[in-house]
């Protein structure tokens, strides 16, 4: 079965690291590092960054879809 995938951009110049799209991500994806916002490899493109983020600064910019490796 295949997975939605996605792929964040955040727009530096415009977050104020204010907190609000890690505490809405389900997947924990997103995290302040020292003094940025970084994102890793686990969005599920579920548009909750985008939809909470006062400043705009945050846009899944690419959706997938990827295939789990068969189990044994």
């Amino acid at each position: 079965m295949p997975r939605k995938k996605g792929e964040v951009a955040i727009n530096h110049n415009y977050c104020k690291r204010c907190n609000i799209c890690p505490q809405f991500c389900p997947t924990h994806n997103l995290e302040i590092v020292g003094s940025r916002l970084v994102s890793y490899d686990r969005c599920i493109a579920c548009y909750m960054c985008e939809r909470y983020c006062p400043d705009m600064a945050i846009e899944v910019v690419k959706v997938y879809y990827v295939e789990d490796a068969p189990t044994r």
